[in-house]
């Protein structure tokens, strides 16, 4: 059995090195919801497969209101390079937020600060009942 450089053996493992190669870049490429200026949520949800550059998902919500006056703008994308940051000015506010798996960025921005809470919440409870067992 032959194992030089041309021989069938290493023929092979270079096949699947190779295969191997080409389905790893294409298989495991991020995939992330995007959109550009939509007025809710839910017309925001057209799934992309990123490039291989492409290391976050984020969203973009920019929101503002005057009394029963309101009005939010929302972008998903595929981005290389994402930094979370949340701002109030006056009536208008803007939040970004990242994350780094397959269509984590489903909801939208605003949602996670309510998750937050709602875990706050839970936390006191549940901190509140071992403190007092009786209730």
């Amino acid at each position: 059995m032959s194992t030089g450089p041309h021989s069938p053996i290493m023929d092979t493992l270079k096949a699947i090195f190779l295969l191997t190669a080409l389905c790893t870049g294409t298989g495991f490429a991020l995939q992330c919801y995007t959109c550009t200026g939509k007025a809710s949520n839910t017309n925001c949800m057209n799934a992309t497969n990123c490039t291989a550059a492409s290391t976050y998902c984020k969203t973009s919500v920019v929101s503002g209101g005057i009394g029963s006056l309101s009005a939010a703008t929302i972008s998903k994308s595929c981005e290389s390079d994402c930094k979370a940051t949340s701002l109030n000015v006056l009536i208008v506010s803007g939040t970004v937020s990242c994350c780094s798996t397959d269509l984590c960025n489903k909801s939208g921005a605003t949602s996670v600060k309510s998750s937050y809470a709602i875990l706050a919440l839970c936390l006191g409870l549940f901190l509140t009942l071992i403190r007092n067992p009786s209730l």
